[in-house]
């Protein structure tokens, strides 16, 4: 009897417990607020490219990080137009805060403008960024082909598979264009990433028999920014 009281009182505390725990919500709909210092930042400039792309999956923010921590602890929507952000309720153990793109578990994916806190007795501080685009192709240009691929797809005079990754170059290069190691397939098919040779070589074990194999390039969350922005139409 003792065995069976025991099993039904912990089974309805697993119960509570999720309950509690599964309201549907993996990243909050609203900004997010901790136990701050006192300590705010004003981001003054001007963001650009905050498309239709940028919702439930991943947003455009002004966000505070602790050392080593790629979650924020405190974010800020930004879109376009937007001027004179004022993130509040910087936790005390915050380092830094960047504009960045996140995704719905607030884990940075890319840092677009970052300003190091110094853990001074300013209660207001000021952060100018100048002009910064936004948009999902620029940012995957300047956190993706230019820090990673370049090197081998444009950057020394050398177009491995014939693809260049340079700015100039890179939409023209991927979107609708026929692959050079797979036949009747699109480098950048939108719409469609299972069918786009980008997606495959970064995502999956297909270029293991090419001269480099790409799988570990990127980690998963880029790869998942680059497999929703061809999934969402691969625009410019």
């Amino acid at each position: 009897m003792k065995i069976r009281v025991w099993f039904l009182s912990t089974l309805s505390a697993c119960a509570a417990l999720l309950s509690a725990c599964d309201d549907g919500r993996i990243y909050p709909s609203s900004d997010s607020d901790s136990e701050g210092s006192g300590r705010s930042v004003v981001m003054k400039g001007s963001v650009v490219g905050c498309s239709d792309f940028y919702g439930s999956d991943f947003s455009v923010v002004l966000a505070a990080f602790s050392e080593d921590n790629r979650f924020a602890s405190v974010t800020k929507t930004v879109k376009n137009g937007d001027d004179d952000i004022l993130l509040a309720n910087i936790p005390k153990d915050a380092t830094s805060v960047e504009l960045c793109v996140i995704n719905r578990l607030r884990e940075r994916i890319f840092t677009l403008a970052s300003l190091p806190l110094d853990g001074g007795d300013s209660d207001e501080i000021t952060f100018s960024i100048g002009t910064v685009d936004a948009d999902p192709f620029k940012v995957m240009e300047n956190g993706i082909f230019m820090t990673t691929c370049s090197q081998c797809h444009g950057a020394t005079g050398h177009a491995a598979a014939g693809l260049d990754l340079l700015p100039e170059e890179a939409y023209a290069m991927l979107v609708d264009t026929p692959s050079t190691v797979i036949e009747g397939e699109m480098r950048v098919k939108p719409g469609d990433a299972s069918a786009s040779t980008l997606w495959q070589a970064l995502a999956t074990g297909i270029s293991d028999s090419w001269a480099f194999s790409h799988s570990n390039l990127l980690t998963f969350e880029k790869t998942d920014f680059i497999e929703s922005w061809i999934n969402k139409g691969a625009e410019k």
